[in-house]
């Protein structure tokens, strides 16, 4: 009896460019031995594919290689059986990534083979041994990031320029900073101007009828950039920014620069006093006001924009976003778009994208802080965040639109906290992305639905089962650094079994996870139901029978 033919992808990987030039490089070492391995199991019907799936100077970090896209959509294709690779980490060095590419390949009956350490993700026990194996990558992965993390802190102890947009006066020149002639009159000129007027609007204003315009630079792409009027939020992080006074900041600790101040430091405290005073104002104003996440920045696509409101029922208090032809409940429209700001923070390549950044160091490092910000963001997510990011968010009918300030967000990743509070729109063009959705009637209001990207059909996203399993992975992060499950309890207040059950939760298989932050669970699964189960099996084919997966 003839045996099956199996058609063999051998994928390789290697994160820098260095060596790809040599006539017998990384690439091709890795090839050969997954090759070989192929050739030794011919008895067996394997035959390795003529398809070069490399991938020369890409992180593990995320998805975004070509040669791992052109992988998955030969997959799709149904033109590939086996994936063989040199080592696990080659493939991804995310376990959030493995659990994604696990569910293709089953999808499509394909198995995954790792020649050096001889894993099958066809069974389960070689399923826990790649995660635990890949949770080791993954540290080793974040290890590499605090150490990127302590030489940007290091540098900038020194007072070295880490990169970044220039600002008005200085010109970046063997990446330190040199004063502009040209330019210098013109920031001191801003400063002396706001203690006069005393308000960054007015000074706006004062500026566009002189004709002052931002700092014109040229991009590492060569593309031009700046040389446009300020605004409110550029002028507050110039009027904030001690590199005029011969410093650099680093988070909340300021080092004295090697570049020379072109601001006098009687001239920069007085200033700085000033906006210390304005910035209380506002912020009173801003937490009487504007207690809602999106307030000011939520836009219907005629225009008009969502106003925040809140009802009270049997006590209870409910917050929405109201428009004349809609009603938005806000806890869900809020989660949508946190959901979504959290998805690009993790994603090097799309910020890479957005701020136009080519500098790997300074990506790295523009990274690191985005992890940091995100685990902030999930702790206690702020109004000025959100305004910090977004310029606008305008929901449609069929799509909701984010319109991410470019400038704003290099702020958020780079400046200290205090920066953010005051730093909103940019000079450079929003990048603007784009989920399609459905408004739908509820009730009084309408409910905002996102719809899946791997399916036509709209899939209902269900706020209380996403918030469940972010308490859930927060809690037992708190577990892991020493927390019982009864200090865990009398800090958030609830019930030490309330604790235990949500805990269970992070322990779900990687598909059922997936599938919860797309809205693709079952119709009678919710955070309740999770809670109140007497047990969670540890078999995640036994998860899948008991929450109707399967």
């Amino acid at each position: 009896m003839s045996t099956k033919k199996l058609r063999c992808a051998i994928y390789t990987r290697k994160s820098t460019e260095e060596g790809l030039d040599q006539d017998f490089n990384s690439l091709q070492a890795q090839r050969e031995s997954c090759a070989a391995y192929v050739m030794s199991q011919t008895h067996e019907g394997w035959n390795a594919l003529d398809t070069l799936y490399d991938d020369g100077g890409f992180s593990g970090g995320n998805m975004e290689r070509p040669g791992l896209q052109q992988l998955m959509n030969d997959i799709e294709a149904g033109q590939i059986d086996i994936v063989v690779v040199y080592k696990v980490d080659r493939l991804t060095r995310s376990l959030a990534d493995f659990a994604k590419l696990v569910e293709v390949f089953d999808k499509h009956s394909v198995s995954f083979v790792s020649v050096t350490q001889a894993f099958n993700t066809t069974s389960s026990m070689g399923r826990l041994t790649l995660n635990v194996l890949l949770s080791f990558a993954q540290f080793e992965r974040e290890v590499t990031a605090e150490r990127i993390r302590d030489k940007f802190k290091a540098s900038k102890e020194k007072g070295m320029w880490m990169g970044g947009r220039p600002v008005l006066g200085y010109d970046v020149k063997d990446r330190k900073l040199i004063p502009n002639p040209d330019e210098i009159n013109k920031a001191r000129y801003i400063f002396e101007a706001y203690l006069e007027v005393g308000s960054a609007m007015i000074l706006k204003e004062h500026l566009d009828q002189a004709g002052i315009v931002s700092k014109r630079w040229v991009t590492q792409k060569g593309n031009q950039a700046g040389g446009k009027p300020f605004t409110r939020g550029s002028l507050y992080g110039l009027l904030s920014n001690p590199i005029y006074v011969g410093k650099i900041r680093h988070k909340d600790k300021i080092y004295d620069g090697q570049h020379e101040a072109i601001v006098d430091r009687d001239l920069w405290d007085r200033v700085q006093a000033l906006l210390a005073k304005n910035r209380v104002v506002n912020l009173n104003k801003t937490r009487a006001k504007s207690p809602s996440l999106l307030a000011g920045i939520l836009v219907h696509e005629d225009g008009r924009p969502f106003k925040p409101s809140h009802s009270n029922k049997n006590g209870v208090k409910r917050r929405y976003y109201r428009h004349p032809t809609c009603t938005l409940p806000s806890n869900a429209i809020e989660t949508v778009i946190l959901l979504e700001v959290k998805h690009m923070l993790s994603s090097p390549s799309k910020l890479a994208e957005i701020l136009d950044v080519d500098d790997q160091e300074q990506l790295k490092a523009l990274f690191a802080s985005a992890k940091l910000r995100v685990t902030e963001m999930d702790a206690a997510p702020r109004p000025m965040t959100f305004k910090s990011i977004l310029k606008q968010v305008i929901v449609g009918a069929n799509e909701l639109q984010l319109h991410i300030c470019p400038d704003g967000l290099t702020a958020f990743l780079s400046s200290d906290p205090e920066a953010e509070l005051t730093y909103s729109a940019s000079d450079r063009a929003p990048h603007i992305i784009t989920l399609q959705t459905q408004l739908k009637r509820c009730g009084q209001g309408k409910k905002l639905i996102v719809r899946s990207d791997s399916s036509t059909d709209p899939a209902s996203v269900d706020t209380s089962l996403i918030k469940l399993i972010g308490r859930a992975h927060m809690w037992f992060d708190q577990m892991k650094t020493g927390s019982s499950f009864k200090e865990i309890a009398e800090k958030e207040k609830v019930d030490e079994r309330l604790v235990a059950r949500t805990i269970r939760c992070t322990f779900l298989a990687p598909d059922i996870t997936s599938a919860i932050l797309r809205g693709q669970e079952p119709s009678d699964l919710s955070s309740q139901k999770l809670l109140r189960l007497p047990s969670m099996p540890t078999e995640w084919d036994a998860q899948r029978d008991l929450l109707g997966f399967n």
